[in-house]
């Protein structure tokens, strides 16, 4: 199957104009972008395209100048109803990193659309970075749909950086996590692809001058967590891979001889000793590492 990342920037980020109309129009110049690289991925045959992080992004994180829920659209939408038309368009599944508003409260999202438009899933961040939670509403469960292509599970951006979620979705059946992101960097994304035994693909927001230093570019990395496609640092692109998600990871360090075992997969995940991770399943304020944060009293 063909995946594909996309790699883009933000209008919005040319200017130091902060007027909302301004910002709607560069905002809709974005998905402009956007949808000209997603027509370039379904012409190149792909199964599945994953867009950048909120794409539609018209303010930034932080701005409370406008109430999200009256600038962001639902499900019900134009821009939901453009990315379902792309995806029936050219038969293939959409990951798109949307702003949505349900019920009143915005979240950072990942939408998966089917081949044939309908929407398969949506996740909505869990882990908010600090700014981020003034405009966005989290959300509380990583979910595995079931696709022709394989199981599919999405995380957004700072979601990546909690081993805790890849796992969920690894344990849930995952052979893919499509990543919008505007914070992919291979220091840990290679290591959510190997220690779960899944595929990756991230795509990953460009700044003006290209990928910001400490990040790295779009790609997509397999569940040995070898990367298999990857973007330039400076340009946006499509980025594709031939790749077989459902392909077992070949077992090792000898595993095959001493545990009747196919796939790498499989050693790793039987081996667990889920009754032993104790702290892992406490809350936060129920650790040792809460209190040497939050309950030091010398600290100011």
């Amino acid at each position: 199957m063909k995946i594909s990342v996309l790699q883009q920037g933000q209008r919005n980020m040319l200017s130091t104009r902060n007027d909302l109309d301004f910002l709607k129009e560069k905002a809709s110049e974005t998905l402009e972008d956007c949808f000209e690289l997603l027509e370039k991925a379904g012409k190149e045959g792909a199964d599945i395209a994953v867009t950048i992080e909120t794409v539609n992004g018209i303010t930034r994180f932080g701005d409370t100048r406008f109430p999200y829920p009256e600038i962001y659209e639902g499900l019900d939408g134009p821009l939901v109803k453009r990315f379902s038309d792309t995806a029936k368009k050219y038969n293939m599944y959409i990951v798109a990193g949307i702003f949505l508003t349900i019920d009143g409260k915005t979240y950072n999202a990942a939408v998966l659309f089917g081949r044939n438009g309908e929407i398969v899933g949506i996740h909505k961040k869990v882990h908010l970075p600090a700014g981020e939670e003034l405009n966005v509403t989290p959300g509380d469960r990583f979910e595995v749909f079931e696709t022709d292509i394989g199981n599919i599970g999405m995380l957004v951006c700072w979601d990546l950086q909690f081993p805790e979620a890849a796992r969920e979705l690894a344990l849930g059946g995952a052979d893919l996590i499509a990543c919008p992101t505007w914070g992919w960097e291979n220091i840990y994304g290679l290591s959510r692809a190997y220690e779960n035994s899944v595929t990756i693909a991230a795509a990953m927001g460009m700044h003006p001058e290209g990928v910001i230093s400490f990040c790295d570019p779009s790609c997509i990395v397999d569940n040995m967590g070898n990367i298999v496609a990857l973007a330039p640092r400076d340009k946006a692109c499509v980025v594709t891979a031939d790749i077989d998600i459902r392909k077992e990871p070949a077992p090792q360090y000898g595993s095959a001889h001493f545990y009747p075992s196919h796939s790498m997969r499989k050693t790793r995940f039987s081996q667990r000793r889920s009754d032993t991770y104790r702290l892992a399943n406490l809350p936060n304020e129920e650790t040792p590492l809460y209190k040497r944060y939050f309950e030091k009293k010398d600290e100011k």
